[in-house]
């Protein structure tokens, strides 16, 4: 059946090519001002013709058509050096994504666009739902729970907003308001970055930058989705600018169900129906109401939001933007803490923020109110929160040298006493908590020779709770080797904050007895408790790269890297028997025990080497790909083992229970749950300015690590998977396109992350108008 629909596709695809009409939209250099002209995209590059281009550098004061094609190959950036230039010239390995290759790409979302980006491992858990890691390190410590089901060393924000959530140190990507159709560009920094943006940035950062309006008058963008999977993807704009201010109306709404709606229940290494889930569930935490898991099994998200958007430039060296927005939405992701693996995240949220720019002054203001339950059954996990994030900084320019000093403070706030019985101690938090951070950077960026740039970014904080400073570095070179050629190198520190979890859980479960012991109606108890003096993970890296452009259309990106992390946290347990005695019979009554397992930071440490390349081509107006691909090589080490079951199994060695008990071993292996290689590829084709085809394809290598639940050990195996896309869109006239949108059509629907859905392909057809 695959075949047949991937020969559909292919013939209908050369068809459309055949029979395309040649129309161009006419663009009149001459009547478009300076401004308008520099605002022009990569598509609208692209669609012009030869001597249209030469009065565009004519126009614009370039000094060539080599020019014009760099800025094609190399939109500007600011996040990784905190300064307006293009990518060939940033001292970091840096990425950008444009609207342009959004909007041609036809991914379905914001987590799926970075699949078009070297370097972040993107994987599927439900459709639509993905865990998303800037070059892996993810999984770490195998085998523990909940907090290594999500992200919580890569920094995201919009518009310099951070979307971090402080519970559990993550990003939540349905909580962002903003779709893919809201996005202008996304700017990628890869590595450790903490002395530019404060804590959190260990890995690197995420930036959205979304669309303001710069045009007179109003103008009107919808898009409508519909496909297989009971998808619905929808988003509208609506701008209106006058002189030197503008507004933005934006919205967004996305459904789609779920390949199946069985699910994978480790402990059994087997599918369950949806309707025995919530018992189970309760089972395993008798916290867990079974009647409140989600009834409708098939359901993988829904959500929506709002956005508005206000914008004013009285001068060109001064603007002011102001952004609203709110959301809500529904999941089935994985949360490792319960039986059934995945269950039901809710989160309804408001956030506003304030961007200032007055010459070379910017400031940033901004908040956010909401409320969210990430695992919808188990008592506990429902709060409210409230965080503020504020940031000013200066550039001072002297001869060669700027020099940037910033100052920025967060302050995180939350409760769970609207939702649980805090005297009963049944909630996670049982009260409130706070968690504040202030810190101070400077930045200085020095050009000598015109060839040899010198940077280097220290930023000193301090947190709220636990109560101490912290530092971290970022320093760079890079030299103009010719203008075709730059040698970078970069070596930096970062570390996380504290988390909410981490620090504050106070959480106490009842557990049934063994049903072996017979008329016994005792419990154990299981307590789990935060920590206040854990050290925050700590991540060091010393990358060199290479960027060198073969032809003026052509241009590659090598990066080498080299990262070592410490400070990993989890839950480690105490066993403490508190009434009866040993069992000796099923029938003999048991003990009560309670069991404290208490955040403790490991031994444990990474290490990772690898490589990213990437390669860049533009034909023509009709054609441009693009190519990218990383290797790598992640250990572990001083990992402590002390169940004879995972010592046999990590070492293929027999040892007493007892001796390994009374004095654990620390072993050193890969972690394979990293991918070693994974990347993509594009390829846009326009063969008429009304037809535009776009194929991309993502893949990864096999994934193996293992998991551990009480004594019981599992191993776990991801087969390597490569999945295609195609768009197909036709410009019927000047203000309405219709598009065809396959995602994943090799159908490779094999299990992307452990425990939860495979996912396969997804076929929707799409009306955007424009006006």
């Amino acid at each position: 059946m695959n075949k047949y629909i991937l020969l559909f596709i292919a013939v209908f695809t050369a068809q459309c090519v055949v029979y395309a009409q040649d129309h161009s939209q006419t663009v009149n250099i001459e009547e478009l001002t300076l401004e308008q002209m520099r605002g022009m995209t990569q598509e609208d590059l692209l669609q012009l013709p030869f001597e249209d281009l030469i009065q565009l550098v004519k126009e614009l004061k370039l000094s060539s058509i080599e020019e014009l094609y760099n800025l094609i190959l190399n939109p500007t950036q600011s996040t990784a050096s905190k300064m307006e230039e293009d990518i060939f010239n940033a001292p970091l390995a840096t990425t950008v994504i444009t609207a342009d290759e959004l909007s041609k790409s036809g991914v379905r979302s914001i987590p799926e666009a970075l699949k078009l980006a070297p370097g972040i491992i993107v994987r599927e858990k439900t459709n639509g739902n993905y865990d998303v890691h800037i070059r892996g390190n993810d999984y770490i410590s195998p085998g523990s729970d909940f907090e290594n089901t999500v992200n919580s060393t890569t920094l995201v924000m919009i518009d310099n907003r951070p979307v971090y959530n402080n519970f559990l140190g993550a990003t939540f990507w349905e909580n962002l308001p903003i779709s893919v159709n809201d996005v202008s560009k996304i700017e990628i920094i890869y590595g450790p970055s903490a002395a530019l943006y404060g804590p959190n940035a260990v890995s690197g950062v995420i930036h959205f930058i979304t669309k303001k309006n710069k045009q007179e008058g109003i103008h009107t963008d919808f898009d409508i989705q519909e496909g297989s999977q009971h998808s619905t993807i929808t988003s509208a704009s609506m701008v209106y600018g006058k002189s030197n201010w503008g507004i933005r109306l934006s919205g967004n709404y996305q459904k789609m169900d779920r390949f199946q709606d069985t699910y994978y229940i480790p402990q059994e290494q087997k599918y369950i129906s949806g309707d025995e889930v919530g018992e189970l569930n309760a089972m395993m935490d008798t916290t867990f109401i079974a009647d409140e898991f989600m009834r409708d099994y098939a359901k993988a998200k829904e959500q929506g939001a709002l956005n508005l958007g206000l914008s004013f430039s009285p001068s060109e060296k001064a603007s002011l933007a102001y952004d609203a927005s709110f959301q809500s939405s529904s999941v089935q992701t994985a949360y490792m803490d319960i039986g059934s693996v995945l269950s039901t995240r809710k989160s309804s949220s408001f956030s506003n923020s304030l961007n200032i720019n007055i010459g070379k002054f910017e400031g940033h203001l901004s908040s956010v109110f909401g409320k969210l339950n990430a695992v919808q059954g188990l008592t506990g996990y429902e709060y409210d929160y409230r965080e503020v994030n504020a940031k000013v900084g200066y550039l001072f320019k002297y001869k060669k040298l700027n020099i940037h000093p910033g100052f920025d403070a967060n302050y995180a706030h939350y409760s769970d006493e609207d939702y649980v019985d805090v005297n009963s101690n049944t909630g996670l938090l049982n009260g409130t908590a706070e968690l504040g951070t202030v810190q101070g950077s400077v930045r200085l960026d020095y050009t000598a020779f015109g060839k040899l740039r010198l940077a280097g970014a220290w930023m000193q904080g301090y947190f709220y709770q636990p109560q101490r400073g912290y530092s971290a570095y970022q320093f760079s070179t890079s030299y103009k080797a010719g203008e075709n050629t730059l040698l970078r190198m970069v070596a930096s520190k970062s570390n996380s904050s504290p988390f909410v979890l981490n620090t504050y859980m106070d959480k106490t479960i009842q557990i049934p007895m063994p049903t072996g012991v017979e008329e016994s109606t005792g419990t154990n108890t299981l307590k789990k408790i935060g920590n206040e003096a854990l050290d925050p993970q700590e991540m060091k890296m010393i990358e060199m790269g290479l960027r060198h452009k073969f032809m003026q259309n052509l241009q590659v990106d090598v990066s080498l890297f080299y990262n070592k992390t410490k400070n990993y946290a989890e839950l480690v347990s105490e066993q403490k028997l508190t009434a009866g005695e040993e069992v000796t019979e099923p029938t003999q009554a048991a003990e009560q025990t309670v069991i404290i397992e208490s955040m403790q930071n490991m031994d444990l440490k990474s290490q990772q080497i690898g490589l990213t390349a990437s390669i860049k081509y533009v034909m023509n107006k009709k054609f441009n790909t693009a190519v990218f691909a990383t290797i790598q090589n992640t250990s572990l080490h001083d990992y402590e083992v002390s169940n004879a079951d995972q010592y046999e199994a990590l070492t293929g060695e027999n040892i007493d229970q007892q001796s390994l008990a009374e004095n654990p071993s620390y072993l050193s292996f890969d972690h394979d749950y990293t991918p070693k290689w994974y990347g993509g590829a594009l390829i846009n084709y326009a063969p008429t300015p009304k037809w535009n085809f776009n194929v991309s394809f993502y893949g990864y290598s096999k994934q193996k690590s293992f998991y551990t639940k009480g004594n019981q050990f599992y191993n776990i195996e991801i087969d390597p998977k490569l999945s295609g896309n195609l768009k197909a869109s036709y410009q019927l006239n000047d203000w309405i396109k219709l598009y065809v949108n396959a995602r994943n059509i090799s159908h490779s629907d094999s299990q992307e992350f452990l425990f939860t859905d495979k996912t396969g392909a997804t076929y929707l057809g799409g009306l955007h108008i424009k006006f």
